[in-house]
């Protein structure tokens, strides 16, 4: 083996090692947020199959399916869980409106869209 062989070999090397490095910390960076949407959308889950065989749901409701839900990422020991489901309903809720799972009625009641 040449010089100039080992040479781009370490080179090379370096380069797939920062790159795996910066791919990584992102990762952990962004952790939180994604954790965060997972678990929103795990209890978006919950509530969608509620309504497949209801017609509304209230805040209340809402904080009943969500309560000890949890969710994470396989290759992380991290995870997260509902902690306080009253707190949670109104956020899964606007979540679940903007995604336009469910529309809002009077009185603070859910349904599925249409």
């Amino acid at each position: 083996m040449s010089t100039g062989q080992m040479i781009l070999g370490i080179l090379g090397f370096a380069l797939v090692t920062a790159i795996l490095y910066v791919w990584g910390l992102r990762r952990s960076m962004t952790q939180g947020a994604d954790l965060e949407r997972i678990l929103l959308s795990k209890s978006a889950g919950k509530v969608v199959h509620y309504l497949k065989g209801h017609d509304q749901i209230d805040l209340a409701q809402m904080a009943q399916l969500c309560a000890g839900v949890k969710a994470g990422q396989f290759w992380s020991r991290r995870r997260v869980a509902v902690q306080d489901s009253r707190a949670f309903a109104p956020r899964l809720a606007r979540y679940m409106v903007d995604q336009q799972l469910l529309e809002e009625l009077s009185g603070g009641r859910y349904r599925l869209k249409p």
